[in-house]
């Protein structure tokens, strides 16, 4: 046993884990919980850099909800429309995601908690629509995520952004 403990204290000074140097005790080390790291808090974008983040962030949820009412005008199948749905829910997922983490400057803070909180309610209305098993069902879902489109804080982030309203294309 002597020689084992021997052996093995031999290889872990030779691959470095022998560390002979003195410590002082930690409270971790003293069975008490330490304290997490700070992580720091990314400085806010200015608004040039905001402008275009949020354009790139919100472009695939307009794309998406544009292919969305271009195949409901158009009349195309439940289940057609259904896919869609499910699509326009993805990217909004996404997008909420995306805008969530990124750190913008402070003259939207205050539309943009309010774009989210509509675009959160929306969330609901898609993915049910993306499980509608009825047209009316469909349409249902569909009337109430345009209930909390965002039109009005989004039309507030644009502007404090410099950006035009926005326009379908």
């Amino acid at each position: 046993m002597r020689r084992l403990i021997a052996a093995l204290a031999l290889v872990l000074v030779a691959t470095g884990c022998g560390n002979t140097e003195q410590v002082p005790p930690t409270r971790a080390a003293a069975g008490q919980t330490a304290s997490p790291v700070p992580t720091p808090t990314p400085a806010a974008m200015t608004v040039a850099q905001a402008r275009a983040r949020y354009l790139k962030i919100v472009a695939p949820y307009n794309t998406a909800l544009e292919k969305f009412e271009t195949a409901a005008n158009a009349g195309r199948s439940l289940t057609s429309l259904r896919t869609l749905a499910r699509k326009v829910a993805e990217t909004n997922a996404a997008h909420a995601t995306a805008l969530r983490a990124a750190a913008w400057p402070p003259q939207v803070h205050t539309s943009m908690a309010a774009m989210l909180t509509e675009t959160d309610a929306a969330q609901r209305q898609w993915e049910r629509a993306g499980r509608a098993k009825t047209v009316e069902e469909l349409a249902s879902a569909v009337r109430a995520a345009a209930g909390h489109s965002g039109a009005k804080p989004a039309s507030q982030v644009r502007s404090a952004l410099g950006l035009p309203p926005y326009s379908e294309s």
